[in-house]
């Protein structure tokens, strides 16, 4: 048995199909985690919700802000942008069963077998695991309840807030959790985040950089930022290597002895990929 983790698909289902054969993956005995952001962007999210959902007893997945953006246009709280491509999702006679399905995954989680975390974008460095995993765990309780398109409507009701301490409700505790765990990138010294990622010049460095530095023992395996590209150490997986925008689409062995994790690729420029990132 393996456990591959693969880094940012945006509906690059022809890569995906491409590295699971590279990668030799056997139903049954490999287990796939994805590190969000399955949808949108790229050519055919269809098609990649469906091979993952035919997956899913052999599948662990985090979400990501396009997944979450998905299901906001599903709950009808968001209304379409320009560079969608998520149309043929919403009219697929299984985007219900998807939708439902997709709600229930988590924000974060460990890869069972693994001593690794998986999450779309990033982690307070102030939570330990414990402390990272019950955060999430509000958002999922949010997201899996029947409350939850009035859930994803609080979510864009309002800007998160940069910093934990300035959350003062728990819609602002929901919005910063949820802004966190699937859009952080940068961050200054004195843990304030910014959304997206446009920060001071020389002020600020990248969530992971302060996270483990306080807490050495972690390995988090991580997506969301192709402008950063792959990232491969000891202690970090960053898999986004742009498949979207032309560049490559990234597994990597997460049981393996060897150190950095092995790694596998394929080429992405023939998948409707985009011209920037």
């Amino acid at each position: 048995m393996a456990v591959y983790a693969f880094g940012d698909l945006q509906g690059c289902a022809a890569p995906l199909n491409r590295l699971l054969e590279k990668i030799g993956f056997e139903p049954g005995q490999d287990r796939l985690v994805f590190a969000g952001d399955l949808v949108n962007r790229g050519p055919d999210s269809a098609g990649t919700l469906r091979r993952i959902h035919d997956l899913r007893e052999h599948c662990q997945l985090v979400l990501g802000n396009h997944d979450i953006y998905l299901l906001a246009r599903a709950a009808g709280v968001l209304p379409p942008k320009k560079d969608d491509t998520l149309e043929a999702v919403l009219a697929d006679p299984q985007a219900a069963q998807w939708i439902e399905w997709l709600r229930r995954q988590d924000w974060l989680a460990r890869v069972p077998g693994t001593d690794w975390l998986v999450v779309h974008a990033g982690i307070h460095p102030d939570w330990d695991e414990d402390t990272a995993l019950q955060q999430a765990g509000y958002l999922h309780d949010a997201l899996s309840g029947d409350g939850w398109r009035d859930f994803l409507r609080m979510l864009w009701a309002a800007p998160a807030p940069e910093r934990w301490e300035d959350c003062r409700d728990e819609d602002m505790r929901q919005r910063f959790r949820a802004a966190v765990f699937t859009r952080a990138r940068l961050m200054t010294a004195q843990d304030r985040f910014h959304w997206p990622s446009e920060a001071p010049a020389g002020k600020s460095r990248p969530w992971h950089q302060l996270y483990l530095a306080r807490h050495p023992q972690a390995r988090i395996v991580c997506g969301h930022w192709a402008a950063q590209g792959l990232l491969r150490e000891e202690r970090l997986l960053a898999l986004d290597s742009g498949c979207v925008w032309g560049r490559q689409l990234t597994a990597a062995q997460l049981d393996s002895a060897t150190t950095p994790a092995p790694i596998w690729q394929v080429d992405c420029a023939s998948a409707g990929s985009r011209a920037r990132y």
